[in-house]
């Protein structure tokens, strides 16, 4: 919502997911998290962000001019680092909400050498729709929740060398169904990422830094009606590693190298049906 207020950039709208960069589409704007991509970056179908504010340590919006190092994106990129925890004591914080409710724990693994920080959001949607949809409506079950998990340690092997962990996992659940038609609705969709870095100086002017990430991203809809079964799935899976340098001849100028390599696996929309003992996949 920050970001949206920024010139340049607009909302798709209330309740859509993505913003707009200088008439760019959504879908042509990179979202990072640690340096690995995120597909979806909203939860409740565009209310809220995936970005949990007490994992969130800096958020850096480039509107043009990228970097080559980012790819080839048109509209922006957006960067965003997690919190890298306290390594000098433990912390708890956390917050209640009338929709949603998050818990955060930081402490040091060792002091002054490494740190985590653990953070964790869910709603309670499901349970107030639960509460107030009577068992004998024929709309009983139907609910919605989203949680999220954020994970990311530290540690410093040495004066010149500096490891990192990052993990990221957040699902929404969409359920609906009608008890007088026997008819239900399921739809789950959601982000998981793993990144891991190793920061290595040469020397005051000489940086590298090598991250190698993986993310996952499926979406699913699945419906059923009596004996007839139905489900779509999407999705892609990226593998990726890179290594870059950073050069440093005086304070005006930086010089900048490196190689990168990602895997794309795409899941395309795949269909798969059931009729009593008839199956139907179409092994996409």
């Amino acid at each position: 919502k920050s970001i949206q207020l920024l010139p340049g950039v607009s909302s798709v709208s209330e309740g859509g997911q993505g913003f707009y960069v200088r008439g760019g589409g959504p879908d042509q704007n990179l979202v990072l998290l640690d340096e690995a991509v995120v597909y979806n970056a909203s939860h409740l179908f565009g209310f809220f962000s995936v970005f949990n504010s007490d994992a969130v340590k800096s958020v850096n919006l480039i509107k043009g001019g990228m970097p080559s190092n980012f790819g080839g994106r048109m509209s922006s990129v957006l960067e965003v680092n997690m919190n890298e925890g306290n390594n000098k004591e433990f912390k708890v914080k956390g917050g209640l909400g009338l929709i949603s409710s998050r818990l955060t724990v930081e402490g040091p693994l060792k002091k002054d050498k490494g740190s985590f920080i653990i953070s964790a959001r869910r709603t309670y949607i499901d349970v107030i729709m639960k509460a107030l949809i009577p068992k004998t409506s024929p709309f009983a079950g139907s609910s919605y929740f989203f949680y999220d998990l954020n994970f990311k340690a530290n540690y410093r092997l040495s004066p010149k060398d500096k490891v990192y962990l990052s993990a990221y996992y957040g699902k929404d659940q969409f359920t609906y169904g009608n008890k007088n038609d026997d008819f239900q609705v399921d739809m789950p969709w959601g982000n998981g990422i793993v990144a891991a870095r190793w920061n290595h100086l040469f020397t005051n002017k000489l940086f590298m830094n090598v991250t190698s990430t993986f993310t996952d991203y499926l979406f699913s809809f699945g419906s059923q009606q009596d004996q007839f079964k139905f489900r779509l799935t999407s999705g892609v899976r990226d593998l990726g590693g890179k290594v870059d340098f950073s050069y440093y001849p005086n304070n005006r100028h930086k010089i900048k190298w490196g190689l990168d390599y990602i895997y794309h696996t795409f899941t395309t929309t795949s269909l798969a049906a059931s009729q009593e003992e008839v199956e139907f996949d179409t092994g996409l």
